[in-house]
């Protein structure tokens, strides 16, 4: 239970909200979904069977609900772990995390679909900002998987085309004994080098992070460059990618969804899943007991006071990156929906064992609420944007990230990076 899990919840019932007020779309049908945040602790548990066959089951009942379509992320492991599983029910799973290498295997997950776009042109955005700032001596630390060592390939190659040196890199690997038997060398080399920048790239959830905790502990000061999945991170009431210089975050450009901060404010126990409760987060932060939570008189705490806290720690207000593509994901599954019923399918038999089959997902293409298009279809040259923002850390809670550029790839070489010169005057010593 945390602060992004509550945020995607509330990301979701928002798109499910709109959609089911929307008289355009799946007219007189309502969109229901269910909410499982602890599938991946009870894997690891080895309790996920049971877990399942609570709420995927293989069978039902006259007037019982089922659920079509499974949505699953934002981590990878999550959706591969679910996807053999979601292979013998035939139940279509749409993944809304980061885009992943190794859900796209056809032969392993024929019925997953993955809805982020993928990070063509990162390495080349990255570059592009430590050409601007004459970053000529960077090191890196990458996480030893598919996508950090192909991140790395493209990184090596836009660093050569623009004459900039990789002072060097380390590949955080997932065996314990080596990890621990290169900890003390990576320090040393880190700690010595005249580098100022580190990009870091790879999974938050690899030994990548173990590697960055060590660095904080020891308080050393780099000015890091990295993606949105890095930021604000916390560990041991401290952000993780703790600097005084800095920190520069990519993400996939994604607009503002209008109202999503009303939606929060007057979001309500009585309409959600008690389990989102903004009250329950709040009881929670203090380390106190959910079981005497569940017999706390609520009228006690008015929204007011737990809104004031909120926004004094860290709790986003504004649509996150992830939460805009599980919100297009949901979008995704009404419109085909709504397709199906154009062709006249009966998508619901009240009496059949018939799975909800939709043609091709890849297919799906559709103009979303705030205008931009949503194409499921992965092999599109989509051009890509990331904004870039920088975070400066004041107190061990206290911090101040703001837009500071962006990357277009399909603007002409030289003009693909846009830095606000206004933003970054201040911070001209950190060069």
């Amino acid at each position: 239970f945390t602060y992004k899990n509550v945020h995607l919840i509330l990301s979701l019932y928002f798109a499910l909200e709109n959609i089911n007020k929307d008289p355009h779309i799946l007219p007189n049908i309502s969109l229901l979904v269910k909410v499982e945040c602890s599938l991946l602790d009870d894997w690891r548990m080895n309790s996920l069977s049971t877990k399942v066959g609570e709420f995927l089951p293989n069978y039902y009942c006259i007037n019982q609900r089922r659920y079509l379509i499974v949505l699953t992320g934002p981590i990878w492991l999550s959706s591969a772990m679910l996807g053999p599983l979601l292979y013998m029910t035939n139940r279509p799973e749409l993944y809304y995390g980061p885009f992943h290498p190794l859900l796209s295997s056809r032969e392993q997950f024929p019925h997953l679909y993955q809805m982020a776009p993928k990070d063509t042109s990162l390495a080349l955005a990255m570059v592009s900002l430590v050409v601007y700032f004459r970053w000529n001596w960077v090191g890196a630390i990458i996480s030893d998987d598919d996508l950090g060592l192909q991140f790395l390939s493209e990184l090596r190659r836009e660093m050569q085309r623009n004459s900039a040196c990789l002072a060097f890199v380390h590949i955080v690997i997932e065996d314990k004994i080596l990890f621990q038997k290169n900890t003390n060398i990576y320090y040393n080399e880190i700690s010595t080098s005249s580098a100022q920048v580190v990009i870091i790239y790879g999974d938050k959830d690899s030994h990548l992070q173990l590697n960055l905790r060590l660095y904080r502990l020891a308080n050393l000061q780099r000015i890091w460059v990295t993606t949105t999945q890095w930021d604000m991170i916390i560990y041991e009431d401290r952000f993780l990618l703790d600097s005084f210089y800095g920190t520069f975050t990519f993400l996939l450009h994604f607009s503002e969804l209008p109202g999503f901060r009303t939606f929060i404010e007057r979001a309500s126990n009585s309409k959600y899943d008690h389990s989102t409760s903004l009250a329950k987060l709040w009881w929670t932060y203090f380390n106190c007991s959910l079981t005497s939570f569940n017999s706390v008189n609520l009228k006690n705490f008015s929204r007011e006071k737990q809104y004031h806290w909120l926004f004094k720690h860290r709790f986003e207000m504004s649509v996150s990156g992830t939460g805009y593509v599980l919100y297009n994901t949901v979008y995704a599954v009404a419109h085909a929906l709504h397709e199906m019923l154009l062709h006249e399918i009966d998508i619901l038999p009240k009496y059949s064992e018939e799975k909800l089959e939709i043609d091709s997902w890849q297919n799906i293409q559709f103009i979303n609420p705030v205008g931009d298009q949503v194409d499921m279809n992965q092999k599109e040259n989509q051009d890509l944007e990331y904004d870039i923002h920088y975070t400066m850390n004041f107190l061990p809670n206290l911090g101040f990230k703001v837009k500071i550029g962006k990357f277009s790839k399909h603007l002409l070489h030289g003009q693909q990076l846009y830095m606000s010169e206004e933003m970054i005057k201040w911070n001209t010593d950190l060069s």
